[in-house]
C-alpha cells in the first residue's frame, strides 16, 4: 500500500532534511523545556535542520496541524520529522539518542561543520520586517490630498516578522 500524494510529495521535498515544529514561548515550561532538550541533541550530532517554530509564525502551527493529522497522532511540541516521515517528540528523540538508533537515521543528513549562530537573526529565522519595523502597520500615503492612512503590512506575518535572508539557503 502506498502513502496518500500529499505525503509522497512532503517525503520528495524533505530528501535528506530534518524538520523540527518548536516553540519559544516559555508559559508551559516543561514544553519549552523539551524543545531546548530536542533543539541540543540535533546541534551536538551536527546534523543541519530546519526548526519551525510556532511562536513566531501561526502558518507553522497550521502546517504542523496537518501533517500529524496525516500520520494520526496529536501534536505535542516538539515534534521531528526526518526525510519528510514522522518520527515523533522528544521522549521518542531522548531514548533514540541514548540507545544510537538516532544515530544510524542521521547518516543522509547533511553535517555542519562550524555550527554558528545567524549574526542577523541570532538563529531565530526571524526579523523585525523592514517595511513596517514590527509595527503590522504601513502608512500610505495619499498624493492628491496629502493624508496618511494607516494599513496592515503585506510584508510581514502576524507578528511583524519577516523571515531571515541570511538564513535562508
Amino acid at each position: 500500500m502506498f502513502p496518500p500524494p500529499s505525503l509522497q510529495v512532503s517525503s520528495v521535498l524533505e530528501y535528506g532534511r530534518i524538520v523540527i515544529y518548536t516553540t519559544s514561548l516559555r508559559v508551559v515550561r516543561t514544553t519549552f523545556e523539551r524543545c531546548e532538550l530536542v533543539r541540543k541533541i540535533f546541534q551536538n550530532h551536527r546534523v543541519k535542520f530546519e526548526e519551525k517554530n510556532i511562536a513566531l509564525n501561526s502558518e507553522y502551527g497550521k502546517e504542523l496541524d496537518e501533517r500529524c493529522r496525516r500520520v494520526g497522532e496529536i501534536p505535542s511540541l516538539p515534534v521531528v520529522f526526518i526525510e519528510g516521515q514522522y518520527l515523533g517528540g522528544a521522549e521518542k528523540i531522548l531514548s533514540m539518542n541514548e540507545s544510537g538508533e538516532l544515530q544510524d537515521l542521521l547518516t543522509k543528513i547533511e553535517k555542519v561543520q562550524h555550527p554558528h549562530e545567524c549574526l542577523s537573526c541570532g538563529g531565530f529565522g526571524f526579523i523585525p520586517c523592514s517595511a513596517c519595523h514590527g509595527s503590522k502597520m504601513s502608512v500610505f500615503r495619499n498624493c492628491f490630498t496629502d493624508s496618511f492612512k494607516a494599513l496592515k503590512c503585506t510584508a510581514c506575518n502576524e507578528n511583524g516578522l519577516q523571515r531571515c535572508k541570511s538564513c535562508l539557503s
